[in-house]
């Protein structure tokens, strides 16, 4: 058997941060994120995920050879489910939206969503392994239904479009994984 059995990664932990674009992010393992980088809370046990989409052409020649395939529109996203209702997560899923304390009471004033890019970033643990994922701009163009109830948690599902830099780099994931080690 090829392989080995301690290489494949089961993220037991993570944290899900947001930033002002620009935000000086962590280049290591260890050193904390900055205090612009505001952690969303509890994530729902569901994890992340990342979805790709893009268009593609085949070209072919003459008698149906197919001599090459070009790629365009490359789209690539996160969805990452927050379960708490603090000011981080306010704040993404109700972009430019104002909210108060006074004597106590707290008013939010919810607003037509503006156009808000923010950085991003995910920090996955796996025992003594970490790997971290900074992305530069992105913006939440998509939040799931919330439910209000009795019986589920109230959850907010944030789908982060991810923008890449002028140099087409969509992000940068950081880890101290050994199997990811470069010879």
């Amino acid at each position: 058997m090829a392989g080995d059995t301690d290489n494949p990664r089961l993220w037991e932990g993570a944290d899900f941060y947001a930033a002002p674009v620009g935000s000086t992010a962590p280049t290591d393992t260890i050193t904390a994120w900055a205090a612009a980088w505001k952690a969303a809370g509890l994530l729902s046990e569901d994890g992340a995920s990342e979805s790709r989409d893009q268009d593609s052409t085949d070209h072919y020649a003459w008698g149906g050879i197919l001599v090459r395939t070009t790629r365009s529109k490359h789209k690539r996203q996160l969805k990452v489910t927050c379960l708490e209702d603090n000011l981080v997560v306010f704040g993404l899923v109700n972009p430019g939206s104002t909210a108060v304390t006074a004597t106590g009471t707290t008013t939010r004033s919810i607003k037509v969503p503006t156009a808000d890019p923010r950085a991003f970033g995910l920090e996955l643990r796996d025992g003594g392994i970490t790997k971290r994922r900074v992305i530069q701009k992105g913006e939440v163009d998509e939040v799931g239904e919330v439910s209000l109830s009795d019986s589920e948690l109230t959850a907010y599902e944030l789908t982060i479009t991810i923008y890449p830099a002028a140099d087409g780099t969509l992000y940068t994931d950081i880890t101290d994984d050994p199997q990811a080690v470069v010879p």
